[in-house]
């Protein structure tokens, strides 16, 4: 074929359109690819922080009755409405203690899931900016650490609790987490990208 029929409207048209399509489809396989990069770390890295508290079960996925009697009786949070607003106080500051009271509403971020109080979405879009807040304010998982469980003694003292149970709960956690947990994500891993 010369190339001069190459040049051809009805000869290039049809090359430069399977062109474009060829390039659409990687661009959008590129895209999916690093947005689900980008969930599972968010995920591992939400997972990173809430375990401080539980040690590394994902409230997630406990039984809805569970659940919403869990957020009933800590909170007072019997419905959609009490939840957001427990956790916008929580993420507000409700002690003092950003640590504590952030890594919390992460967790009851799962829980509401679990309670079916927001969906996978809304849970996981206030994830995102709860962590990225976390990671502005603290250096490592260690530094977060230390200051959640400052804020959970603290938290306790005002309580008088003084189980030994409950006061090491976090110490009880972190060689896990150092070992397997915090190993897998890094601390200042990306969870956001310039188009979020």
């Amino acid at each position: 074929m010369e190339s001069s029929s190459l040049l051809r409207p009805a000869v290039l048209v049809p090359i430069v359109a399977v062109a474009v399509i060829l390039l659409g489809a990687i661009i959008g396989f590129v895209t999916i690819a690093r947005g689900k990069r980008r969930a599972a770390a968010l995920r591992r890295w939400v997972h990173g922080a809430y375990a401080l508290w539980t040690g590394g079960e994902d409230c997630g996925t406990w039984a809805q009755d569970r659940a919403a009697a869990s957020l009933a009786s800590w909170y007072g949070a019997t419905g959609p409405g009490h939840l957001w607003k427990v956790i916008a106080e929580l993420k507000d500051g409700q002690t003092g203690n950003p640590a504590w009271d952030q890594v919390r509403a992460l967790d009851l971020l799962r829980i509401g899931r679990a309670a079916t109080f927001l969906d996978d979405d809304a849970c996981w879009t206030e994830a995102r900016k709860i962590a990225t807040g976390l990671q502005r304010r603290y250096r490592s998982w260690d530094e977060l650490a230390a200051q959640f469980e400052a804020g959970m003694l603290a938290w306790h003292r005002r309580r008088n609790v003084t189980d030994p149970a409950e006061l090491g709960r976090v110490q009880r956690h972190l060689p896990a987490l150092r070992q397997s947990v915090w190993p897998a994500i890094a601390f200042d891993a990306t969870l956001v990208g310039a188009d979020d």
